[in-house]
């Protein structure tokens, strides 16, 4: 069998980007034809694994490693020099590049490209898979800089958005989760050949997989799932538009949230403030399990985010025959047909939001009927068997 090596940045630390590494983790076991070797890399300024400049017990010993286990699987996990430049994660280290020794093939799952900087140039082919850039992710942190670490933030951004684009012309093959960022590496790419191709992840049908029968009537929650502490969730958005809601909705439907970390203290007081605590709900890193039945009980998914390279949880909870309704953020436009099998809203507008949830409440008969649509979409397109394939051909011909 030959030897894949799949790197991701910050294994352990929850979100997408692990989400997609479970899913290329399977689909290789599940080919047969590939063994696995894993390698997380250092997302953290304050890594113990890094050489760190504030650090001066680290300058001898240098960027290092350590072990452990991922789901029943071992993993490396990889520091870098210089840790807290955040560019520094993205170079060659050679205890890295000895983690890779005997690879035939490198797969890089990432949020943005850049991290594929630290593989490439190795005789081995690398194969990325990537959701964003740098700069589009962190559009409204760097808005408006007002101190020198917001600044530094900025900067380290811009430099981060030079080396997306020298990833995006340096590996043998992309995989992309959006149209725009499908447009964007082909205009990179123009004047060479490379096997760039839209290969969304895909879920597994039979672990997210619908109730027999969904009883709107005891279904009584809007459900949301992500990292809610990151801004681009933007959580407030879908509280404003459940503030939307009238009083009777509201009186009957609450609203669940999950993922593993929470929104911040200041949605927290204005939830306290519109007088929607017995309302409001968090669930802190549900189970596999738990997760799976608050998809299958909620009356409507919303993803209220104002970008996204993909939304796995939309495929999870579409998965389920619950319908979506979610912001024109990115990677949600390209997964549902506004109106078929979910609703689109534009960013930043509660009040349209609130309008396709709260039709959706109020139309039982649509409200499945939709549910089962976006479950039909998964087992076309988005199941893991059918998502998978694409990978695996890839592979093949990026190693045979």
């Amino acid at each position: 069998m030959k030897k894949l090596s799949l790197v991701v940045p910050s294994l352990m630390k929850g979100g997408g980007v692990p989400s997609v590494a479970r899913f290329v983790r399977d689909t290789a076991l599940n080919s047969g034809k590939y063994d696995l070797n894993i390698i997380s890399l250092c997302m953290s300024s304050r890594e113990d694994t890094s050489l760190q400049i504030t650090n001066p017990r680290t300058w001898i010993r240098g960027a290092a490693k350590k072990t452990g286990e991922w789901e029943g699987l071992p993993y490396t996990h990889v520091g870098a020099n210089l840790g807290e430049l955040e560019f520094q994660r993205y170079r060659k280290r050679n205890v890295l590049t000895d983690a890779l020794r005997g690879s035939d093939i490198i797969q890089v799952v990432c949020g943005s490209p850049a991290w594929a900087n630290a593989v490439v140039g190795l005789d081995i082919p690398v194969a990325l898979q990537v959701a964003t850039r740098a700069k589009v992710e962190r559009r409204m942190r760097d808005a408006n800089p007002k101190s020198v670490i917001h600044w530094f933030r900025k900067l380290m951004t811009e430099i981060t958005d030079r080396l997306d684009a020298q990833a995006l012309c340096s590996v043998d093959a992309i995989q992309v989760e959006n149209q725009w960022m499908f447009e964007y590496a082909k205009k990179l790419n123009e004047y060479r050949q490379i096997d760039l191709r839209y290969a969304p992840p895909g879920v597994d049908g039979d672990i997210f997989h619908p109730l027999k029968t969904r009883d709107l009537a005891k279904c009584s929650y809007i459900l949301c799932v992500g990292r809610l502490s990151d801004p681009r969730k933007n959580v407030t958005l879908l509280l404003h538009a459940y503030a939307r809601l009238s009083h009777k909705l509201r009186d009957h439907v609450h609203l669940v949230l999950a993922g593993s970390s929470a929104p911040d203290v200041s949605f927290w007081k204005k939830v306290e403030t519109m007088g929607f605590r017995d309302h409001i709900k968090f669930v802190e890193k549900p189970s596999l399990d738990e997760l799976v039945s608050l998809y299958q009980n909620a009356s409507v998914f919303v993803l209220p985010s104002d970008e996204e390279g993909l939304g796995v949880v939309i495929l999870e909870a579409m998965a389920c025959a619950v319908p979506v309704v979610s912001t024109k953020s990115g990677g949600p436009d390209g997964i549902i047909l506004d109106g078929e099998n979910g609703y689109l809203v534009p960013l930043n507008t509660p009040e349209k939001m609130a309008d396709r949830i709260s039709f959706l409440l109020e139309n039982y008969s649509l409200n499945i009927e939709m549910g089962w649509k976006a479950r039909k979409s998964i087992e076309k397109r988005y199941d893991k068997r059918i998502a998978g394939d694409v990978f695996v051909e890839m592979w093949d011909r990026l190693v045979f």
